[in-house]
């Protein structure tokens, strides 16, 4: 069976450091469902509601027990449950793992949820350090900064890329996040500001490095048929893919993001996508660290290699641009571990349905890709085409 699958209806819950966190994870998932089906309305609930895909990474809540967290996602009420995994990539994984289930025909109704509050963990990067193979990060002490580096470094002596490039794409996603209701750090920190910003790992400054976030996003898919009877401005999802690499990364070149090149191609054209410039309206993008953003708009075809800081300059990826990326501000100002994948589906889905707050809502907006990266140096990547 193959069916055309919908999104109805999107959860979030406030967003805070994973230090002032008091909810457990339970509690915050269960606020964000109660939120999705809020969302949808129409008496949606539960009971409807054939499987919940939960996205989790349970070094990163610091803990072995994830059906600790099944009471609330269902189990109770004996609702299939699918715990999906690949590191940071997890929220793109179980949309992507939701939206199959569904267009098989073996579901209706069904969940994709991301929850993180790494509130057990003593110190979150100790974990994120665990996803470099030991030989690297055991000599070296190589973690997710580190990553980030080596990219950036590279990306920079290719193409004479400044510091300013790097902070100016930075301060956009910035300056969106304090429209976000949702958002974590709502500083507005301006070009200026971030360069002052301490020098973390060269060449990334202190404010172009995501926060560790607590918090959670859930989506609620729909068949066809279900979907026009659960919402006015359902959005389709049209093509939807994900591509991954070895563990390893010592032999990796470091000069782009390669993979997500190829996944961009094969989701582009399931998707009818010729030129994605003209295409698409909007786009939400992982950028965990600034400059990731410039690697991505490259990697998705919206530039040439070397131009991305052009795009910024000249206004076409900012609010009232020719391709608004990330006005929600992004995983750079709000990174909830396993949600923040979730979010870029939720935050293109919340644009295509002009449903978003804060005046960040992108007029006539048909078409949105939603990408999450994730694993070591990138070793996952996933991309959807959403329309309505």
């Amino acid at each position: 069976m193959d069916r055309k699958v919908a999104v109805v209806g999107v959860g979030n819950t406030s967003y805070t450091s994973a230090k002032r966190e008091t909810r457990e994870r339970t509690e915050v998932s269960a606020d964000c469902i109660k939120a999705g089906f809020d969302f949808v309305g129409k008496g949606l609930s539960m009971d409807d509601v054939d499987s919940i895909f939960y996205a989790s990474v349970d070094a990163f809540e610091g803990v072995q027990r994830p059906d600790r967290s099944m009471d609330c996602l269902g189990q109770s009420l004996n609702k299939a449950t699918f715990f999906v995994h690949t590191g940071g990539t997890a929220g793109g994984s179980a949309f992507k793992e939701a939206y199959h289930s569904v267009k098989s025909g073996l579901c209706d109704i069904v969940i994709a949820l991301g929850a993180s509050t790494t509130s057990a963990t003593v110190e979150a990067q100790q974990i994120l350090n665990s996803a470099s193979p030991p030989l690297i990060e055991k000599p070296f002490g190589a973690g997710a900064i580190h990553m980030a580096g080596y990219y950036l470094m590279r990306y920079k002596a290719d193409y004479n890329i400044t510091a300013e490039d790097f902070a100016m794409v930075a301060a956009k996603s910035h300056k969106h996040a304090v429209n976000n209701p949702y958002a974590h750090i709502r500083k507005g920190f301006t070009v200026e500001e971030i360069l002052a910003s301490p020098m973390v790992c060269s060449p990334i400054h202190l404010y172009e490095i995501c926060p560790v976030s607590a918090g959670a996003t859930c989506v609620i898919m729909a068949s066809e048929e279900k979907a026009k009877e659960l919402s006015d401005t359902p959005v389709w999802i049209k093509a939807i893919d994900s591509i991954s690499n070895t563990f390893l990364a010592g032999y990796r070149p470091f000069t782009s993001f390669y993979k997500l090149e190829i996944l961009a191609k094969r989701v582009y054209e399931k998707a009818g996508i010729k030129n994605p410039l003209e295409d698409i309206d909007y786009a939400e993008l992982f950028n965990p660290f600034a400059g990731f953003e410039l690697l991505e708009y490259e990697a998705l075809g919206f530039c040439d290699k070397g131009d991305a800081p052009k795009l910024v300059r000249d206004g076409i990826t900012d609010y009232g641009g020719k391709l608004p990326c990330t006005l929600s501000g992004g995983t750079l100002c709000t990174n909830s571990g396993i949600s923040a994948s979730m979010s870029r589906h939720a935050e293109t889905v919340l644009q295509l349905m002009g449903k978003v707050e804060g005046g960040r809502q992108v007029k006539n907006a048909k078409t949105g890709i939603a990408h999450s990266w994730g694993g070591n140096m990138g070793q996952f990547h996933t991309l959807c085409v959403l329309s309505v």
